[in-house]
């Protein structure tokens, strides 16, 4: 009889609360109603998800090779938002196995998760905003919950917005001229925040509260969206993990590169190139979308060198309310922006493990060091005199001593990511008289490792690598295989909790330790204002440290000095600092 009454009373129960659950999973924005689901947090926390919402009309057909544009309202008025959106063209070209092309075009789609709250109650108040945008080269990866869930951030009171952009030659194509301008994954990017403008207050999110962070490509491009004056105007803070603009690999092609590649493609393509590149990109645009995405393996040298085909361009051409690029010159106005930023301490130990541990990657260094290393760095384009002299200037500074094995991942950290780094921080700070510019250096020894999964000796520790900051701040383990059978450590269970805080309370505040150090023992953290640099060492530093956040000085200073003088020595700096402000122009 007890058993009958307790089974009426839940039924009752739930009769109640079922009603009241489904509403709390509706939103009404102008396009329509939205449907959502329940997840939750990796301690149980409630969070209403809505998946794959499109921020822009389906970029096929005609709107190939061109600017976003809105979606339609969607007829019914009712988008059920509970499946994982397709992810954008792409071909996994970091992996160095078998080659596969996945997702389709048809992917401009966001997801928007939030904590289990009710709206009407009179306590309510407006949540921070985090825009996510993921990484990859500006040619791989998603934004979906797989990757970039909201089981860790989410334990905090904020809401997470994650959308994807279109990759590779579908996104970044350009053929330098109003046929082709580029730039279309950065523009939808753009979009993504003027949705969140337009709609995240329907969700509860606070639109005059808005963070964007990003890592990798991800890291670069909130410094463009930094640097775009239209941009700039739809968020508030910014995070920049393991990418600058002023990376090699970011900076926007060298004028002439992008068509020549254009041209490349079209031929490949059995496309008119001898007439005009109107009638190249109409072609083009009627090439199935996977035969387009899979051309970028034409243009792999060596491993996955060069790497980054198709990135940024700058824009002199088309409707000037379209470009994103407009020129070279770094805008003095972004660097009013409250800004976050750091690297891994072995950054390039996602490139280096693999042929450290591949014998014919490894012997390939070795013996063609001289053709590899100007295209890695991407000065193969210069007189064969100064190709020899750069050659040289980086053997003796990493190698002299023969140590190929030892500096390989130095040379790589130093030359791809840390130079760009530091001279994008020098001239931040002499442009910048505000105390609002927070560095950290990500130094962990972990349970698992991005090194792995990129081909590294899983038996071996190399270091922090690019990508091991993620590990922290979204629950990443159970979407690779190498990481199923780990088992987080005490260090990496304290470490979630102490990253998820103090991101969350820079988008906050716009200072990292604003509570942290009111509640613990942890250190505030202090900005930067100038050279030497003051930065923040998170993590166990190698697994030799009790400390897992310590304040320190000077940062890379000797090794990315050597990188930033080549390169103003050869031409290679492709940005300017004029200290214009381009809204007075």
């Amino acid at each position: 009889m007890k058993f009958l009454l307790l089974f009426i009373v839940l039924i009752n129960f739930y009769s109640f609360c079922e009603p009241r659950l489904a509403e709390n999973l509706k939103v009404k924005i102008d396009d329509g109603q939205i449907i959502g689901r329940y997840m939750s947090t990796i301690s149980g926390k409630g969070v209403r998800s809505f998946i794959g919402i499109p921020y822009a009309a389906p970029p096929v057909g005609e709107l190939r090779f061109k600017a976003p544009r809105k979606p339609a309202p969607w007829l019914d008025d009712v988008l059920i938002a509970q499946n994982e959106p397709p992810m954008c063209s792409q071909t996994n070209i970091f992996d160095r196995g078998e080659k596969r092309d996945s997702g389709q075009e048809d992917c401009l789609y966001l997801n928007v998760y939030t904590p289990n709250i009710n709206l009407t109650d009179a306590a309510f108040k407006k949540l921070p905003i985090f825009v996510w945008f993921h990484g990859g080269g500006w040619m791989e990866f998603h934004s979906g919950h797989s990757f970039y869930g909201p089981g860790y951030l989410l334990e905090h009171d904020i809401i997470l917005v994650t959308g994807n952009y279109r990759l590779g030659l579908l996104g970044f194509l350009s053929t330098e001229d109003e046929n082709c301008p580029g730039n279309f994954g950065f523009k939808d990017q753009h979009m993504i925040l003027e949705w969140v403008q337009e709609n995240i207050e329907k969700f509860g999110g606070d639109k005059d509260s808005v963070t964007i962070f990003g890592e990798s490509a991800g890291g670069a491009t909130v410094n463009y969206l930094m640097n775009s004056p239209k941009s700039r105007k739809l968020f508030h803070r910014a995070i920049s993990q393991s990418g600058s603009l002023m990376s090699i690999w970011a900076e926007p092609h060298r004028k002439g590169l992008a068509k020549e590649r254009a041209t490349k493609v079209a031929k490949l393509m059995g496309c008119p190139v001898d007439s005009s590149t109107k009638k190249m990109i109409e072609c083009l645009r009627n090439v199935p979308a996977q035969k387009i995405t899979a051309a970028i393996r034409d243009f792999m040298i060596w491993d996955y060198d060069p790497v980054i085909q198709f990135g940024a361009v700058v824009e002199h051409y088309g409707p000037e309310e379209e470009r994103f690029i407009v020129d070279s010159n770094l805008d003095k106005d972004s660097f009013n922006i409250p800004w976050m930023t750091g690297v891994t301490s072995e950054e390039m130990i996602f490139k280096a493990a693999g042929i450290l541990n591949s014998k014919q990657l490894f012997n390939d260094i070795v013996q063609k060091w001289e053709t590899l290393f100007p295209m890695s760095f991407c000065y193969d384009h210069l007189p064969e005199h100064e190709i020899k002299e750069i050659n040289t200037a980086i053997y003796d500074f990493y190698f002299k001593s023969g140590d190929f094995r030892g500096n390989l991942t130095k040379m790589w950290s130093d030359g791809c990511f840390f130079n760009g780094f530091i001279d994008y921080l020098q001239q931040r700070l002499k442009s910048n008289n505000h105390d609002n510019t927070y560095v950290y250096l990500f130094s962990h020894k972990g349970s698992i490792s991005f090194s792995e999964v990129f081909g590294g000796d899983p038996m071996k520790y190399y270091g922090t690598s690019h990508l091991d900051d993620l590990l922290y701040l979204f629950p990443m383990r159970d979407s690779f295989p190498h990481f199923y059978n780990s088992i987080p450590t005490e260090d990496d269970v304290k470490l979630r909790k102490i990253m998820t805080k103090l991101w969350v309370d820079f988008a906050t505040t716009g200072n990292p330790t604003s509570n942290l150090s009111k509640e613990t023992e942890l250190p505030s953290w202090s900005p930067a204002t100038k050279f030497p640099l003051d930065y923040m060492r998170i993590g166990n530093e190698n697994g030799n440290s009790d400390k897992l956040l310590e304040m320190k000085k000077d940062l890379f200073a000797k090794n990315t000095q050597f990188w930033i003088n080549l390169r103003e020595k050869y031409g290679l700096k492709v940005w300017k600092n004029e200290n214009k402000n381009k809204d007075e122009l």
